[in-house]
């Protein structure tokens, strides 16, 4: 089993045209999400996971027209704009909804076994947490060191020599134009 986990696409908040944690996408986040599903048509994903924010399931709708694959469910996931300083985003993580997205996290990794690739489009910070969930790194650790680009994509699969979660790659916008944020 592979699981790719991907930020949205550049929201409006993102632009700082907006104030509101919960934005759509802009103009170039579009073209981000575009430009990410024909990467992702060329890999055969079996479900698409999305997080309740607007710019995570405006994210998944254009990937899932492009892969022709649905928006299998939606999440109720962290929202770190609440949180006004790092410490409190802490005292936030431990609670309900930190509990209900492991055991989402654990449903979808249950038949690691089987060959397949599940896409998770989240928040940066939710992402984060899920990939450090799985590699069992401590929770203060994780939310601090990896950075995520708009769109970026970070892959775990498991490994059956092992019996564990790898790291494949980590906030990877080789997909991305550089006028859109990629490297190029």
């Amino acid at each position: 089993m592979k699981i790719i986990f991907v930020r949205h696409g550049e929201s409006k908040h993102n632009a700082k045209l907006t104030l509101l944690g919960d934005s759509g996408l802009t103009k170039k986040g579009k073209a981000q999400a575009k430009y990410l599903g024909m990467r992702l048509k060329k890999q055969k994903i079996s479900a698409i996971y999305t997080s309740n924010l607007l710019r995570a399931k405006e994210t998944g709708e254009i990937i899932s027209k492009i892969i022709k694959v649905p928006v299998k469910s939606t999440f109720e996931e962290l929202n770190e704009y609440r949180s006004a300083n790092l410490k409190s985003r802490l005292k936030l993580l431990s609670n309900a909804r930190l509990k209900r997205l492991k055991k989402l996290l654990n449903k979808i990794s249950k038949n690691k076994m089987k060959n397949k690739t599940i896409l998770i489009i989240a928040h940066g910070v939710t992402n984060r947490i899920m990939i450090g969930h799985l590699l069992q790194i401590p929770l203060r650790k994780q939310l601090l060191r990896f950075k995520q680009h708009n769109t970026a994509t970070n892959r775990i699969s498991w490994n059956k020599d092992y019996n564990n979660w790898n790291l494949d790659y980590m906030n990877d916008i080789a997909h991305l134009p550089k006028r859109l944020g990629g490297y190029q």
